[in-house]
Order: structure tokens, then C-alpha cells, then sequence
């Protein structure tokens, strides 16, 4: 029987772990974009003579290994988000092999939220579920909730650009940040914050002001002059080969008039040119975005989910 571990990746070569996710990079593109701000941030802290100047990164990598063999890669924030990137394909055996692992790994720390492909979500809960069993674990592991997505990738040859309105697609910058407000919040209080969960306005704003510090988010103007922005959209990681679209908002009085479309559309092309693909996902039940999102060229390539605790 083969045996398993968990390990920190200070453990395993730095390259061998970015050929792992880069050869699985479509199973964990937001876990692809933190390892290459690791990456940057270990070539900066060995260039600072003085230690004192030395920083900690804001989360940890941790390496599946089957063995030797570096089977999967989990990312966990200092607010206890857990990222995967595990292959789909891998056999039920090691699966369960991986388990008892990573919840001693867990026992005695917070988790608030996991997202990625479902193999690797469901990886990660019943490993949590064990640590509910542990006289050692200090923490309640209830889900507050499960949301189910489609992921979809895109591809210019499925787009049927007859039933996408071209509307005027416009880049945005930190002067529009007053202007995308009322859209931002909006999002993450439907898409974004679990039941309970409370708003919290200047979180709201901080957060879109790096994206728009960033140069990743476009919107759609309105037909009036009191409404400037109706609808956005933002790229919210970008890896090496995959460009993942979020924030997807229209107002409801301009639902329907194929905005989210048209946003989707236009990023998966400017995708293309920095030679990535783009991705994105959407709620299962929300037939609607899924329909206006196979007009603009997406497929669908397999299921996503996200628990919160």
C-alpha cells in the first residue's frame, strides 16, 4: 500500500512543484497565480541582506505526496481560505489515501471557505469532517453553505457573435471606483457573501480598488447619464495559460439585453491575445448566464464548487 504525506512546500523543490500545477494548471488557475507571487516573494526575501526586512507570505503551500510523488497542491490564506489543485483523474485509492493527512494538517485551524474543482473541494471536507471527530479540534466544521457551479472554458470558434449586442466595451480605472461601487456591492452581497454573512462596505471597496488598480476590470455604460456603468465584469486571476473571469454584474433594469454576454465575450477575445484562455463559473441552477454564456463561446469542462464554514 502506498503511503501518503503532507508536507510544507519548503519541503519540495520550488520547480518541481511549479511543473506540477503548471501541467494541472486548469484544476487550480487562483492556486497558480499565489505561486508565482510566492515564487517573486522568495526571490525577493533571499535579495534582502537585512533579516529584519524579511516579510512572511500570507498563506502556505502545502504538497500531496504519494510517496515521492508529488500527487496534488492545497493553498491555505492566514484567514483560512483553502485553494486546491489536484488532478481529476486520480485513482479512488489514492484519494483516500490522501485523507488522513491533511486533516492532521487541519486539526486546530480555521477554514472559513474552499473553492475549486469538486474532486479536490470534497477532498478537503471529508478531511474536515475527520477533524470534527478529533478531541483535538477546537472548531465547529458545520457548512453554512455549498454552492455548485459549471466551470467553462471559452473558444472564439463556439461564439455566436449574431446573438451577442456589441455594445461598447470600456477598460476601467481607479477614477471609475465611485462609479462601479453600487455594482461591486451588489455582487458580492448575491454572488459572493454566504447566508449571515455580513457586508462590509469598505472591504467591498478596498477589494475594487486593487482589481481596478490592476487594470482588470471593463463595464458597460448606460443609456442615461445617471446611470455611467450597468453592468461589469473582471478578470480575477490570471495565471500563465488561463485568464479566470469574475465579478459578473448587470443591473436588473438592464438584464437581459445580453450585457454579461457581451462582457464575456469581449475578455475571453482579449484573453486570447496574451495568448491564455479564459475561464469562468457559473451557479448550476442559474440557466440564464449559463445559455448567454455558451452564445459567447463557452463550454462547458466540469464542476466547481465552494463551501463556506
Amino acid at each position: 500500500m502506498s503511503m501518503f504525506s503532507l508536507c510544507k512546500i519548503q519541503q519540495v523543490p520550488l520547480d518541481k512543484v511549479k511543473t506540477f500545477v503548471f501541467n494541472n494548471e486548469i484544476y487550480g488557475i487562483q492556486l497558480a497565480e499565489r505561486l508565482e507571487q510566492y515564487s517573486s516573494f522568495i526571490k525577493e526575501n533571499k535579495e534582502k541582506k537585512d533579516k529584519a526586512e524579511k516579510k512572511s507570505f500570507s498563506g502556505e503551500f502545502l504538497c500531496l505526496l504519494e510517496e515521492n510523488t508529488l500527487r496534488g497542491v492545497i493553498f491555505v490564506s492566514k484567514v483560512g481560505l483553502v485553494l486546491t489543485c489536484i488532478p481529476q483523474n486520480l485513482p479512488e485509492s489514492s484519494m483516500r489515501g490522501m485523507i488522513p493527512p491533511i486533516a492532521d494538517w487541519f486539526l486546530g485551524k480555521r477554514v472559513y471557505c474552499i473553492s475549486g474543482w469538486s474532486c479536490g473541494v470534497q477532498l478537503i471536507r471529508t478531511a474536515l469532517e475527520l477533524c470534527s471527530q478529533s478531541t483535538k479540534d477546537d472548531y465547529t466544521r458545520h457548512v453554512v453553505e455549498r454552492r455548485r457551479y459549471h466551470f467553462m472554458c471559452y473558444d472564439v470558434r463556439r461564439c455566436r457573435k449574431n446573438l451577442i449586442p456589441q455594445f461598447p466595451v470600456i477598460r476601467c480605472g481607479v477614477q471609475d471606483l465611485d462609479s462601479l461601487y453600487h455594482l461591486q456591492s451588489a455582487y458580492d452581497t448575491v454572488e459572493v457573501l454566504p447566508k449571515n454573512y455580513p457586508f462590509k462596505p469598505e472591504t467591498c471597496r478596498v477589494n475594487l480598488q486593487r482589481i481596478l488598480e490592476l487594470g482588470n476590470v471593463v463595464a458597460i455604460a448606460g443609456d442615461k447619464n445617471s446611470e455611467k456603468f450597468v453592468a461589469k465584469a473582471n478578470f480575477s486571476a490570471v495565471s500563465w495559460r488561463f485568464a479566470l473571469i469574475g465579478g459578473v454584474f448587470t443591473m436588473k433594469s438592464y438584464r437581459k439585453r445580453g450585457c454579461a454576454g457581451r462582457l464575456v465575450q469581449w475578455m475571453g477575445d482579449e484573453a486570447v491575445k496574451s495568448q491564455r484562455q479564459a475561464v469562468l463559473f457559473v451557479r448550476e441552477e442559474n440557466l440564464a448566464a449559463r445559455h448567454a454564456y455558451e452564445n459567447a463561446g463557452y463550454f462547458f469542462s466540469g464542476n466547481y464548487e465552494i463551501v463556506y464554514y
